[in-house]
């Protein structure tokens, strides 16, 4: 990698193609840099990338999700069209919000989150993954992000939110366009689907008021707490927030894990032999995370006043990320961290975040990426790439670390 004079732009060509000796600069150079996004115009934003900075960050109260009036300033910009959805994502939305009306919705959704509610559904998760390598092992060659990686989630995700059989192909497009983004699917195709998909979850919202059922959506619907409930705004942000991050996340958690014990054979080989070793494979989960999870960042934040460390002043007003993928990788926080140890303790990685935004459904990503790469590793002795490792391409997308596909041989 060629260092960078001056500035670093997130989601430049450069920047895709070696992440991690970015971030290794950042860390050693200008662990509070003003760089740019290049998917934001070439905005400027402010990157904290060393662990200990970015923990701080995460739980300082001088950096906000949401300013006051930032919320509506941002829908003025918007046509009619697109206004409704981006509403939702950003005025209802949980992650987007500050105590103290962050706590109060975090307070009524957090229930059925918990490790033990999660681990409730760990056998319908197994059953799944079973059942679709029943249908790709007979295949030999299959593309597995798309044919074992996603529909996990995506049907755990169905499940809990109660979604009818008869409309989740229609919730399905609704999924793909929160997570695609306008930006690459394009305005109109976008506000399409992301309507569609508002008015499905209202429906739904109105159909479990009235005939209530086991899932988490009636779950959320009938929570309470202090005597407040979610509003309707809210619990369809909740499931808007659900997709993203209960299943965006984990597919291209599942994803990234299988290629990173692919490319450390003497750690899979560990697995494989301890298939019943509990510990080891949650040990496991949280390297994968740490090495090589998804998420490069969390949600900007904006800082309400002048911010100054190592002698560098983030003024008020400057949106700022603090950089994950950079702090995992801290020498300062773990020892060799460009290793992947499978027994690596202690592991206090930021792949989930921290503070108050720690992510709710990190539980579910585990659970669900411990419980799926068990059955592919126990049933596939032979598993192996089914291209050459430089061909595998990632997406463009600044703090994502997402392949286009992974191709494997089963067997």
């Amino acid at each position: 990698m060629t260092t960078p004079d001056t500035t670093i732009t997130v989601g430049s060509p450069e920047f895709v193609a070696d992440p991690h000796a970015h971030y290794a600069w950042l860390r050693t150079n200008a662990p509070v840099h003003r760089g740019r996004m290049a998917y934001m115009g070439d905005q400027d934003v402010w990157l904290v990338s060393r662990y200990e900075d970015c923990r701080l960050m995460l739980a300082d109260d001088r950096f906000l999700r949401s300013p006051e009036g930032q919320g509506p300033a941002m829908l003025a910009g918007f046509p009619d069209s697109v206004r409704e959805p981006i509403r939702l994502m950003t005025t209802s939305n949980m992650i987007l919000m500050d105590d103290p009306a962050h706590r109060r919705l975090r307070k009524l959704v957090a229930k059925p989150f918990t490790p033990r509610a999660i681990e409730r559904i760990s056998g319908r998760v197994d059953e799944l993954s079973h059942g679709l390598l029943d249908e790709l092992e007979p295949l030999g060659r299959v593309e597995l992000r798309e044919r074992f990686a996603l529909p996990v989630p995506a049907t755990v995700i169905n499940e809990m939110v109660g979604v009818p059989h008869a409309d989740r192909e229609r919730f399905g497009r609704g999924m793909n366009a929160l997570v695609t983004g306008m930006a690459r699917l394009g305005q109109e195709s976008w506000a399409r689907e992301m309507n569609a998909l508002t008015e499905l979850v209202r429906e739904l919202i109105e159909h479990k008021r009235s005939e209530p059922g086991e899932d988490i959506l009636t779950g959320l619907i009938q929570a309470e707490e202090d005597g407040e409930r979610l509003s309707e705004d809210e619990l369809v942000a909740m499931v808007f927030l659900l997709v993203t991050a209960g299943y965006e996340t984990t597919y291209n958690l599942i994803t990234n894990a299988v290629l990173t014990l692919l490319d450390h054979p003497d750690q899979l080989a560990r697995l494989r032999a301890a298939p019943d070793d509990e510990a080891l494979w949650r040990s496991a989960v949280e390297e994968l995370v740490r090495y090589g999870g998804p998420i490069g960042g969390t949600k900007p934040s904006t800082t309400v006043e002048d911010v100054t460390w190592h002698d560098t002043t983030i003024p008020a007003g400057a949106t700022v990320i603090p950089v994950l993928a950079a702090a995992n990788r801290d020498p300062a926080a773990f020892d060799d961290p460009d290793t992947f140890d499978i027994d690596r303790h202690p592991n206090a990685h930021l792949g989930f975040g921290h503070g108050v935004h720690f992510c709710l459904g990190a539980n579910l990503a585990r659970m669900e990426t411990r419980v799926a790469l068990r059955a592919l590793v126990r049933r596939n002795p032979n598993l192996r790439l089914a291209t050459d490792r430089s061909e595998l391409a990632l997406e463009p997308m600044p703090f994502w670390t997402r392949y286009e596909e992974l191709p494997v041989h089963l067997g």
